[in-house]
């Protein structure tokens, strides 16, 4: 006869979830990786009219009152331009575009055209909040090609403020639905220019599981 001690159950069960925590979260970078290149990397070169490469820097779970995961020092304590859009129907997500205000500005002469030395503030903001919802339109369309989940996305919402109280508002929308969410953090950037943007995909786990079904 064996016997076995209930810490061992415990740790083994703990090890197993570990586990299969870890490989969804591994699939979903796949799942991500492919959307990415199908259609947003194309949307930004376009856009951007230069090369744009990328890199999903993280995909974690997280709690909702712990959003230091996802800030870093420099993060904390310079202002972001940021664009918000929310995305709902069969699946609901939210994506959350940002970069320093320097780089905003670059960004926003390439999709403008020309120097907006003399432009107003308005229009630097129209312009990066369009762009914001075109490539989160270019997420919304390559899930829909792989999957056929239908989702329609809001109206985006520009902000300048830290990245900690826009991480705030960002994970308000789904606080009432589950105090775990998955995060990835993609970084793009363009080869001739430099400028970089970046954007968190927020989601539910439960959303995030089919995804990756």
């Amino acid at each position: 006869m064996t016997f076995y001690s209930g810490r061992s159950v415990i740790i083994s069960h703990w090890e197993r979830d570990m586990k299969s925590e870890h490989d969804d979260l591994q699939q979903l970078n796949r799942v991500l990786d492919s959307f990415i290149i199908s259609k947003t990397i194309p949307s930004l070169s376009k856009l951007l009219e230069e090369p744009v490469k990328y890199v999903i820097k993280k995909t974690q779970t997280l709690s909702i009152t712990n959003l230091n995961l996802l800030i870093s020092d420099f993060e904390e304590i310079n202002p972001m331009y940021a664009v918000y859009v929310k995305c709902n129907g069969d699946l609901h997500m939210g994506v959350l575009w940002y970069m320093l205000e320097d780089e905003s500005r670059s960004l926003a002469d390439k999709l403008i055209g020309n120097s907006i030395s003399n432009k107003s503030e308005k229009l630097i903001i129209s312009s990066i909040s369009e762009l914001g919802n075109m490539l989160t339109a270019s997420i919304i369309n390559a899930i829909s090609d792989s999957t056929g989940y239908k989702m329609g996305s809001s109206v985006p919402g520009f902000a300048v403020e830290s990245l900690r109280i826009l991480l705030e508002a960002t994970i308000s929308d789904f606080s009432d639905q589950s105090d775990m969410l998955i995060a990835s953090t993609v970084e793009f950037s363009g080869i001739i220019s430099g400028i970089r943007l970046q954007m968190l995909l927020i989601q539910d786990s439960k959303e995030t599981k089919k995804l990756i079904a």
